[in-house]
C-alpha cells in the first residue's frame, strides 16, 4: 500500500513538474554596420531563432561608461509589412539619443533582415568623436547579449 502511494505520488510529481523543467537559451546574433545620419545603422545579419518576438529584446547603447536602452514591443513592428517604430529618447552621457527599428518582415519577430539605427537628437549632430560606442540586442528572457553586439567610433 505504501509504495502504491509513494510510486502514485512520484507520477503526479512529473506531471505537474516535468522533468527536469525547461531551459532557456539566449540565441546568437551577427550584426554588421553603416553610417546614417547623426548617428549608426546596425543590420541583424543573422539569429539562430527564429521565433523572437520582439517584446522579449531590449535594444542597449553603451559609451563604455553610461547605457541608453530601450524596450521594444512586438505590436509596434507586427502588421503584415516592412514596419519602422521610432522609440522615445534616452539620455548617453552628454547625449540624447533615439532608436529606429526596422522589421522587414513585418511579422513581430527578430531575424535576419531587420536593423535599427541610432541616431543623436537635440543639437548633437552625431556621435562623441573618437568615443567607441556598442550597440546590442539583449534577450530580456536571461538578460544576455544576444551575439557580442556591433561597435562603431565616430
Amino acid at each position: 500500500m505504501v509504495a502504491i502511494t509513494v510510486v502514485l505520488a512520484a507520477v503526479l510529481y512529473v506531471m505537474v513538474l516535468g522533468f527536469g523543467g525547461t531551459s532557456t537559451t539566449t540565441p546568437a546574433a551577427t550584426y554588421s554596420k553603416m553610417t546614417a545620419t547623426n548617428g549608426q545603422r546596425i543590420n541583424i545579419v543573422s539569429i539562430t531563432k527564429t521565433d523572437v518576438p520582439w517584446d522579449d529584446i531590449k535594444v542597449q547603447l553603451s559609451d563604455g561608461t553610461n547605457f541608453a536602452e530601450w524596450d521594444t514591443a512586438t505590436t509596434d513592428l507586427d502588421g503584415g509589412s516592412a514596419l519602422t517604430h521610432n522609440y522615445t529618447t534616452d539620455t548617453l552621457g552628454t547625449l540624447t539619443v533615439c532608436l529606429l527599428v526596422t522589421d522587414i518582415g513585418g511579422n513581430g519577430f527578430v531575424s535576419g533582415t531587420d536593423y535599427f539605427v541610432v541616431y543623436t537628437y537635440g543639437g548633437a549632430t552625431g556621435f562623441v568623436a573618437g568615443t567607441t560606442y556598442s550597440a546590442a540586442l539583449v534577450y530580456t528572457v536571461t538578460g544576455e547579449k544576444i551575439g557580442t553586439g556591433q561597435t562603431f567610433t565616430t
